[in-house]
């Protein structure tokens, strides 16, 4: 029976002629494998290093970039719909209209704004006296829009014109004192003038019925018509 070599065959020599070639020295001139691993390993090292500095660059020119998470979004969010909450108009919308109450509307909104905003007129609205509300003119915040009723105790019995021939026997009306109501009375007076002349007594009082031409606060037409009926007493 053939018996295997001792373990001490296999660490002598090869007797293999090819193996005694593979580890025979390479003839002169010629390149190994020895001498290239350097070169390969130089490239490889070169590349590393180029793409190292590329993602440098590519880091530093994006270092100022700024980029939001959603703690940011949200928090801009809430900053937005805060302002725009406090921009708000807050109005009183009160007298002949469908629901009176207090509104908040857009900046910029309109007295009619307000108006549409409580349902419109109601079925008691003086027909007579509204004409004198201006529509068009620009809220402010905290203003009260007040709308004629046929059922308010200052209305005329016959619309803006029996209320001039109404006040001809009563004591003239103090601008300084008068509420609303009745300076709503007045010729050609209504809510929203009425309110511009509280505010402006408010400011500064009345020193003659004239201011209230020098102020701007009613046309010539209308100071004429109510210049008789009003006083600063």
């Amino acid at each position: 029976m053939e018996q295997s070599p001792s373990w001490r065959v296999f660490d002598g020599p090869s007797p293999d002629p090819d193996r005694a070639r593979a580890r025979a020295p390479a003839p002169e001139g010629s390149h190994s494998a020895v001498g290239i691993q350097p070169i390969a390993l130089l490239g490889i090292a070169a590349a590393v290093l180029v793409s190292a500095v590329a993602v440098a660059i590519a880091l530093t020119a994006s270092g100022d970039a700024v980029v939001d998470g959603p703690g940011a979004s949200s928090a801009a969010f809430s900053s937005a719909a805060v302002d725009g909450a406090a921009a708000l108009l807050v109005v009183d919308v009160v007298g002949a209209v469908v629901t009176p109450g207090v509104y908040e509307l857009a900046p910029g909104s309109r007295v009619g704004d307000a108006i549409d905003a409580a349902g419109g007129f109601g079925n008691r609205v003086d027909a007579d006296r509204v004409a004198e509300l201006n529509l068009a003119a620009l809220l402010t915040d905290g203003a009260q829009v007040r709308v004629p009723s046929r059922d308010d105790p200052s209305a005329p019995a016959g619309g803006g014109g029996g209320g001039a021939g109404g006040s001809g026997g009563t004591a003239p009306i103090n601008l300084n004192t008068a509420t609303q109501a009745e300076l709503e009375s007045l010729p050609g007076i209504g809510p929203v003038t009425a309110g511009k002349i509280i505010e402006a007594r408010a400011q500064a009082p009345f020193h003659s019925v004239g201011e209230l031409r020098e102020r701007g606060l009613v046309g010539e037409k209308t100071f004429e018509s109510i210049r008789a009926l009003v006083t600063v007493g």
